[in-house]
């Protein structure tokens, strides 16, 4: 496909540098981590809550199947970060164990996301304490996702390997999701000195790019490609609004999963393609900064999804760090960043009339399936402290 630049329509919109006070930051921070802590005294720590909400109230689970439970630990692990209070450092390494059993009983082992499940656990424990047994178990869970998730054919990071190997086309699949999932490649190529494993990681960033970026910037969900030859198909938008409509929270994955990239690769296609993404989000942004759950959506009635702002956040806060000051990009991330940020700590963090366990809500997790509509989200409210440790610690040590 001919990838044209995108051009930013409305530079003035994001030309004026924006600023967040400290003082929200902070209270804003501790707010969450007040209600972290609340949710952790008042629940069993090692059940882990359901993907989403419903009626604003974590359902928990006596599995760990779910691919969120990696970034509920990563919640505690940032707590800590944020506030230095040993009690999530405590919460984090008691679920940590849970992460071993998981892949020892090989459940979730063997699909597109093993990524966000140990990145934000076990590595993110090996990074912030030294953990050496964290690392060992995330290592293991490496070279497994390595050798059954990556198609050495295709040069992407299959949907679900044992789905495909049992005859169901639809899982021989990459998606926008393991653009975030492929620093599970890059982390444990440099770890294990492994060349291999790290060229994954990048050919999957180029396959991506390839496949599932539009001409204009716009993304794809799902690309499928043919499972015994692994030539490209077509493209498919599974939770957007239509195949060829841009779904809001996988093209976040691509604004933050290609700086991801860049940190590690310094490729330059890799830069070019998130200002790309990044450029058609800003042009399809409401005026509020908090995105509708599809890009097809500018005004109306349609539900938002604040997890696909706050993934958006991180991304752009990422690449600013290598954007040399007078770069007029580096400039436009910033002030969309933190308008973005300021917008959902300001409407979607506090009072909605009834209780709710998640740090933000209306999070969008599936439109047209109905599910989690309007509510909270576990990975929302990671990414949401996410972003404002990057706000507020200049030592923020990134996860992934």
């Amino acid at each position: 496909m001919v990838k044209n630049r995108v051009v930013l329509e409305k530079p003035e919109r994001w030309s004026k540098p924006h600023t967040i006070s400290r003082e929200k930051l902070l209270s804003a921070a501790k707010a969450a981590c007040d209600k972290l802590e609340h949710f952790a005294r008042t629940h069993d720590i090692l059940k882990f809550p359901d993907t989403r909400s419903k009626n604003y109230k974590y359902d928990l689970r006596d599995d760990i199947e779910w691919w969120e439970s990696g970034m509920y630990t990563g919640c505690y692990w940032l707590a800590y970060q944020l506030t230095g209070n040993e009690f999530f450092r405590e919460v984090a390494e008691k679920q940590l164990p849970t992460f071993k059993e998981r892949f020892d009983r090989g459940i979730g082992s063997d699909n597109h996301d093993v990524g966000f499940i140990f990145v934000p656990s076990l590595v993110a424990a090996y990074k912030l304490t030294g953990n050496e047994e964290a690392r060992k178990w995330a290592i293991e869970a490496l070279e497994h996702y390595y050798a059954t998730s990556y198609s050495q054919e295709g040069k992407f990071i299959i949907r679900a390997h044992l789905g495909w190997k049992n005859g169901n086309m639809a899982c021989y699949r990459t998606m926008m999701d393991s653009m975030m999932n492929a620093a599970f490649l890059f982390w444990g190529g440099q770890q294990l000195n492994k060349p291999e494993i790290f060229k994954a990681g990048l050919d999957h960033t180029r396959t991506t790019e390839q496949y599932l970026i539009r001409g204009d910037g716009s993304s794809y969900h799902h690309y499928q490609f043919d499972p015994v030859t692994s030539a490209p198909m077509r493209g498919i938008t599974f939770q957007g609004n239509a195949d060829e409509s841009c779904w809001s929270r996988g093209h976040s994955w691509g604004v933050y999963g290609f700086p991801i990239a860049y940190s590690y690769c310094k490729e330059a296609f890799q830069k070019e393609v998130h200002k790309d993404v990044t450029y058609f989000m800003l042009n399809h942004l409401n005026e509020d900064c908090v995105p509708y759950w599809d890009y097809d959506f500018v005004d109306g009635d349609e539900p938002r999804d604040t997890s696909a702002g706050v993934i958006a956040v991180c991304g752009m806060h990422e690449m600013c760090k290598h954007l040399s000051d007078d770069d007029e990009q580096k400039a436009v991330f910033e002030s969309a960043a933190a308008q973005m940020l300021e917008a959902v700590i300001d409407g979607y963090t506090g009072d909605i009339g009834v209780e709710y366990d998640g740090l933000i809500h209306h999070v969008t997790h599936y439109r047209h399936g109905k599910q989690g509509v309007d509510e909270c989200a576990v990975y929302g409210d990671y990414f949401y402290l996410e972003a404002l440790a990057r706000y507020l610690l200049p030592d923020f040590k990134m996860y992934w």
